[in-house]
């Protein structure tokens, strides 16, 4: 039979101060920390709008839809395809996505900048590796497999059949006479559904640096997650060819720019800048 041993903070015992540790983590996290919030950001309008550019898909033009669905979702992530694999799987035939972007994704269909990878285990990260017989490649999968996955999750369960992509939700209202929700879109759509999953979240949408002035810079520029590679050259895997004559800064230390920089590092002049730097 063995005891466990008693917990202790004694350094000596430990071999490191916790308490030393700890004040080195607040001051970093310190650092990092805005009073504004998300006021420190400047939305991807107006002057700034072009931040907001689909690269990866192409636009088209519909005619405004009025009909009915039986369940909208909002929003082709991971959350919004499980919402839609379940109900394909209790029967539920008439299933609309509905999203800003060009096709399933979400977050991965947006980012996918040089050397993007989820920081979470891909088995626990990836849903319905059981339910499509697939075992994810990496322990971090690269964000090529996870969009792959979303596609292979929305082909499995015949989720494409009746979605609207490129295509941003502005309002929603309930009818109480016809017991069912309005959705009104950025193309003058107001269809009904009986139902609504909202699988909406918040990181499709770029968060621009609150720089004075920064709508006035004449260079190219674009958004991580919003990577322009007809500019670049290159793929997701590097080789960014047309940046050889060019100086690159980035704006940001963090792991997106950590994932980006080495590859970025290999095709131009780089520098980067971070307000936790100052």
């Amino acid at each position: 039979m063995t005891t466990a041993k008693p917990y202790t903070t004694d350094p000596a015992e430990l071999g490191f101060d916790p308490e030393a540790l700890r004040r080195k983590y607040e001051y970093e996290r310190d650092k990092r920390l805005r009073p504004e919030g998300f006021g420190q950001y400047r939305d991807a309008k107006g002057e700034l709008a072009e931040f907001m550019i689909d690269h990866y898909a192409k636009p088209f033009v519909r005619a405004p839809l009025t009909d009915e669905v039986e369940f909208a979702i909002i929003g082709g992530g991971y959350g919004g395809l499980l919402a839609g694999a379940r109900l394909r799987e209790i029967g539920v035939k008439s299933i609309r996505f509905i999203d800003r972007a060009g096709d399933f994704g979400g977050t991965w269909y947006w980012n996918r900048y040089p050397g993007a990878q989820c920081d979470i285990e891909a088995y626990v990260y990836m849903p319905l590796l059981d339910e499509l017989n697939y075992v994810p490649t990496e322990r971090y999968a690269h964000a090529p497999e996870l969009l792959q996955h979303s596609i292979d999750i929305a082909k499995h369960y015949d989720l494409y059949r009746d979605t609207c992509f490129q295509t941003e939700v502005t309002g929603m209202e309930w009818d109480d006479t016809s017991k069912h929700w309005i959705i009104r879109t950025n193309r003058g759509d107001a269809m009904k559904a009986r139902f609504v999953a909202m699988a909406n979240g918040p990181l499709t949408r770029p968060k621009l640096p609150g720089i004075p002035g920064v709508e006035k810079f004449k260079g190219h520029t674009f958004h991580t997650s919003r990577w322009d590679y007809d500019y670049t050259g290159g793929s997701c895997e590097g080789g960014m060819n047309k940046l050889n004559d060019k100086r690159v800064a980035i704006i940001g230390t963090g792991a997106t720019a950590i994932q980006c920089i080495p590859h970025l590092g290999e095709d131009c002049l780089l520098y980067t800048s971070d307000a936790a730097d100052e």
